[in-house]
């Protein structure tokens, strides 16, 4: 590799290690200011993939950057944000949500979606036990799940529309635009310490209770920015290419 473009590389991703420690080293007193960074950092690195290393990844996104940063999620986050919240996508289909652009999903899909992943009737033994994240399902398993019962469903349309309730599109809406826009996460959200919190995103919501209240904790962002700087670096070195092109 060109000498000059290895320096380039390195001193770029040693600039996001310098703040991913920084945010490391932030204290209980400073969680307002660690979640605002945490963020911005996500977005920024997103925004600049999506530019050049990749571009056709978001080829089709354009410039929706709450895709962007979901992509980009997708791609080093780990397994966690391939997954859709089954209750944002009920709570969606619920309120009516069901168009994108000017395309909107078949009755039949919507029929599907409402009620997919055994969705019940709260009561009140399920209201009380709190959703867990293992009990949703990746976006292949919910597209899948659909076709095979409705096999002329648009894939694609189907697949765009879903991705707005995977995780990496859920936490940009209640933590990065809620934090950078208001000062403070989103009404869909919640900052309590719950079982797994620091590995995953948790619920403080019923297992079937709509709309749900999804949380994402200091600690577990910080580990997946911690890994996306790694895997944006590790792909940056292994292509030979400047994630910051002049």
């Amino acid at each position: 590799m060109n000498k000059r473009l290895e320096w380039r590389i390195v001193a770029f991703f040693q600039y996001w290690q310098h703040r991913l420690t920084f945010i490391q080293g932030l204290d209980n007193q400073h969680r307002h200011e660690a979640n605002v960074l945490i963020y911005a950092a996500l977005d920024a690195l997103s925004n600049l993939w999506s530019q050049h290393i990749g571009k056709v990844e978001c080829a089709a996104i354009k410039k929706r950057k709450r895709l962007i940063f979901d992509a980009f999620l997708s791609r080093y986050g780990g397994d966690t944000f391939q997954v859709v919240s089954l209750p944002d996508v009920w709570n969606r289909i619920d309120r009516g949500d069901i168009f994108l652009g000017q395309k909107s999903l078949s009755t039949d899909v919507v029929n599907i979606l409402g009620k997919i992943g055994n969705r019940q009737e709260p009561t009140f033994t399920n209201k009380r036990r709190l959703r867990q994240s293992s009990e949703d399902w990746s976006l292949d398993r919910v597209t899948t799940a659909v076709l095979a019962e409705c096999p002329t469903a648009n894939q694609p349309l189907l697949e765009d529309w879903l991705t707005l309730s995977k995780y990496g599109a859920i936490a940009y809406k209640e933590m990065r635009s809620a934090y950078i826009h208001e000062g403070r996460s989103g009404k869909g959200s919640h900052g309590y310490k719950l079982s797994n919190s620091a590995i995953l995103p948790t619920y403080q919501s019923g297992i079937y209770t709509t709309p749900p209240a999804i949380g994402f904790s200091i600690e577990f962002m910080t580990k997946v920015l911690e890994d996306c700087i790694n895997g944006f670096e590790s792909t940056a070195l292994a292509l030979q290419q400047d994630p910051v092109p002049d």
